[in-house]
């Protein structure tokens, strides 16, 4: 029975690896981001001024304390923020942080998402932080449909690594290339992935 639950514990990820940072869940401003991964002090106080610009948020004061609160070492962590939307505020989106587990570097966390029979037609938009550790390879959020692979690693915009084409707030884009149209406005806050893996 030791060596069981000895296995378990190994298989959890420590507070060293991953940290949850309890940001609102569902919030209206996060429609305004995609998912971002931050790796230096610069990029989050270029994205902290970004979040304190912008009017339509019902939590922006929360949120902002939370994130500051959180005094990150650039040098050892980045900060992951993760966006989730979904067509219908209906929709019941649980992410199970207390389920995550650990395999040679990646990080499994759990999404639970119930439909109910009549749901509603206004678009929800949720978001989980994380300080992370550098030593993490990926992290990876699970639904048990859909997997989305993040690579812990700079970029200037969360590709996951299973997103074989995707739209990038401008132009379609593969892993080979991007379409080169002019847009009258860039909106990565509409990223989305059109073929997966």
């Amino acid at each position: 029975c030791s060596s069981e639950n000895e296995k378990i514990k190994a298989e959890q990820p420590s507070v060293a690896m991953i940290k949850a940072i309890e940001i609102p869940f569902r919030e209206h401003g996060y429609s305004e981001f995609p998912s971002k991964l931050l790796t230096t002090q610069a990029e989050l106080d270029k994205f902290l001024t970004q979040v304190g610009n912008i009017n339509s948020w019902n939590s922006k004061t929360e949120f902002l304390e939370k994130i500051q609160n959180e005094n990150i070492d650039f040098k050892r962590y980045n900060l992951l923020f993760y966006r989730i939307t979904e067509a219908s505020g209906s929709i019941k989106v649980e992410v199970k942080n207390e389920l995550m587990r650990v395999d040679n570097g990646e990080i499994t966390i759990p999404i639970e998402k119930s439909t109910p029979s009549v749901g509603t037609d206004d678009m929800a938009y949720y978001a989980v932080a994380y300080r992370l550790s550098k030593e993490v390879k990926k992290v990876i959020f699970d639904d048990s449909k859909q997997s989305v692979v993040i690579a812990n690693e700079k970029s200037a915009m969360i590709v996951p690594k299973n997103c074989q084409a995707w739209f990038d707030g401008c132009n379609n884009c593969t892993r080979g290339g991007c379409t080169k149209m002019a847009c009258f406005a860039y909106l990565p806050q509409n990223f989305r992935c059109t073929k997966w893996d």
